[in-house]
């Protein structure tokens, strides 16, 4: 009776006050199963200490002169190896590589502007990158916690919130874009496929020393930490392993939607970016029934299932398979696999104690975004003091335009979901401090009611 009452202590403790019920699940130690819910950290416990504090308001002042020289060469150095035209063209390739849907928006643009932007964009980014290696000493800081998606479930408008926070920063990206101040890639091969492991050239990808000085020193944060936020990261089942290499203390935190609008979601995102998929799930206005182009939507191929055994074997320091990339984001099969959330969360239950994972629900998340971003903020650890929620204008939303998933496609994508679906359930069921999935009333039906445990 004693062990159930402290249960239900740790269930309320995370029940968020704003109306509408859990937004979270926090999972903790208290368990020994990775699905049970628990307390949020007490962020009280991580302020800056008094040493830390006396150096970089006092100490550090001392050398920032030398290090804003140090950033303005490294900048001008990075400008005239740019200006070489190969370094720039070789980084680029390797962008590609990991992001294979970006060739697309040049191609869509047309001719003449697709490819001056382009030149703007490669020139910039290799500008960045190489700003960012050669000032890799003033860089010593890894994340402190990491939102690893699923795509197409918020964690582009997540992260903009923390960001807001004066003690978290995001990757040290290219500004004009909320993608890519967010997400590295880094494991997903961006700086090469024989690249995707080294903590030291992880570090280049965030922040230096003054970026911290200034949070501490200026805006008074008792926290200050790092963040990464690749939606893709829940979805390659090695990752999990070489981000517990790298940070094996940090957070994790989840976000998770009906994973039939997710694939429909992302199949927009790719079609408005010009990419040429060769599957279909929608229904255009005005259609009613199903035709051919579904014919391999109905079927499921599974015909990259030896790409993920290749992936889920992959050793610390291999390198990715040349075909990984292509395949995440184009292959329909695998698309359909980062709908299966119970699947890919495994990785991630067995390198990272439970008390260090939070799952966020999207629908949640619309229907209360402060509410679900104080609890996050908590959960990290972040300076509650220097908290104020700011509402962000849209971005990366699609344009549906009318457009719907088939009912047939619908139907069969929520047989096949249904199992996974049903593990998360079943973890829920059996777990003996209450975890509980919450909807509001406009939740959607499918994967959010299956999720709902009373």
């Amino acid at each position: 009776s004693s062990k159930k009452a402290a249960s239900q202590q740790q269930l309320e403790e995370i029940k968020p006050q704003a109306e509408g019920g859990n937004h979270v699940v926090a999972l903790t130690a208290a368990s020994t199963h990775p699905l049970e819910a628990g307390p949020l950290p007490d962020p009280a416990g991580s302020s800056v200490c008094f040493s830390t504090r006396w150096m970089v308001c006092c100490a550090l002042p001392v050398l920032l002169p030398f290090c804003a020289l140090w950033y303005a060469l490294a900048f001008l150095i990075a400008w005239l190896i740019t200006g070489l035209i190969f370094p720039s063209a070789m980084l680029a390739s390797r962008m590609y590589w990991a992001c294979p849907f970006v060739p697309f928006i040049w191609k869509r643009m047309g001719p003449v502007k697709g490819s001056l932007i382009r030149i703007g964009f490669e020139s910039s980014y290799a500008i960045n990158v190489y700003t960012r290696l050669l000032t890799l000493p003033l860089r010593p800081y890894l994340p402190g916690f990491y939102l690893i998606g699923f795509p197409k479930c918020g964690t582009t408008s997540l992260a903009g919130h923390m960001r807001n926070h004066p003690g978290i920063c995001g990757p040290d990206g290219l500004p004009y874009h909320e993608a890519l101040s967010k997400e590295t890639h880094y494991f997903a091969g961006v700086m090469g496929r024989s690249s995707a492991s080294s903590a030291r050239l992880y570090k280049s990808f965030f922040p230096t020393i003054m970026s911290r000085w200034w949070a501490i020193a200026v805006h008074g944060v008792k926290q200050w930490q790092v963040f990464d936020a690749c939606p893709v990261h829940a979805c390659l089942p090695y990752v999990a392993r070489r981000i517990a290499a790298i940070t094996p203390k940090a957070k994790i935190v989840v976000m998770v939607r009906d994973p039939v609008e997710g694939l429909f979601s992302a199949e927009i995102m790719l079609r408005d970016l010009g990419v040429p998929l060769d599957w279909a799930s929608l229904s255009e206005p005005g259609q009613g029934v199903c035709d051919m182009r579904f014919q391999v939507l109905m079927q499921f191929p599974l015909s990259d299932e030896e790409l993920w055994k290749t992936l889920s074997n992959l050793g610390p320091d291999d390198p990715l398979p040349a075909d990984m990339p292509a395949s995440l984001y184009f292959s329909l099969s695998s698309l359909i696999r980062c709908g299966d959330y119970a699947k890919l969360l495994e990785p991630y239950f067995q390198h990272f104690p439970p008390e260090n994972i939070m799952v966020v629900n999207f629908s949640d998340y619309k229907w209360d975004p402060e509410a679900v971003v104080e609890e996050v903020l908590r959960f990290v650890n972040a300076d509650m003091s220097k908290h104020k929620f700011t509402p962000l204008p849209p971005a990366m939303q699609n344009s549906y335009a009318g457009r719907k998933v088939h009912p047939a496609v619908a139907a069969r994508l929520r047989s096949l979901y249904k199992p996974s679906v049903l593990r998360l359930q079943a973890s829920a069921k059996s777990s003996k401090s209450g975890m509980v999935w919450r909807k509001h009333a406009q939740s959607m039906p499918f994967s959010v009611a299956l999720l709902y445990v009373q």
